[in-house]
């Protein structure tokens, strides 16, 4: 799709991008300046948008469709020994409104921390970390805006994360003392 075809694509969607956390609090204006800079990927059932363990540079916007996220149950320099096993942990649909790779626009350059695959076909916008660099250093107010609102998201994350080892932890308390 051609970059002036992605951007109408993506304004005609502008009422689900208002939903979108990570555009939370945007103006109509700010949030198609962002627009004007994301591409529109298609992908088909089970392929992976992003495998754990590569590097990326791209953030990317479910727009339509469903997509699971796993992670490995084993770590990495373990691998060799056992076969690679992964643990479904989300599902999410475009009525979630989610977005995922955000870990890259904060300048994190270090692998990619889970899976993301398709569970049907999907339409998703996606953003290199350059693009939405520029974005957010020319108008700094949107930058700041942005930033917080992917802020928000990973502490939520993190917070899910926490307790989810705190119930891991406790269930192998638990296991090691019967």
């Amino acid at each position: 799709m051609k970059k002036t075809d992605s951007y109408a694509f993506l304004v005609n969607k502008l009422d689900f991008f208002k939903k979108v956390p990570l555009f939370y609090e945007l103006k109509d204006e700010q949030i198609k300046h962002i627009l004007r800079v994301m591409e529109v990927e298609y992908f088909d059932r089970d392929e992976y948008v992003m495998r754990e363990g590569t590097v990326g540079n791209k953030m990317f916007i479910l727009i339509e469709g469903q997509v699971e996220i796993s992670k490995s149950l084993i770590l990495p320099e373990w691998l060799p020994v056992f076969n690679k096993q992964e643990k479904s942990l989300l599902h999410f649909s475009d009525s979630d409104h989610p977005f995922f790779g955000e870990m890259v626009m904060l300048g994190d350059t270090s692998k990619r921390s889970a899976s993301i695959i398709t569970k049907s076909p999907c339409i998703m916008a996606s953003v290199t970390r350059e693009a939405f660099e520029k974005v957010a250093t020319d108008d700094e107010n949107l930058g700041m805006r942005v930033y917080r609102n992917m802020a928000s998201e990973i502490a939520t994350r993190l917070r899910r994360a926490n307790k989810d080892i705190l119930k891991l932890t406790t269930a192998l308390s638990i296991a090691l003392e019967g």
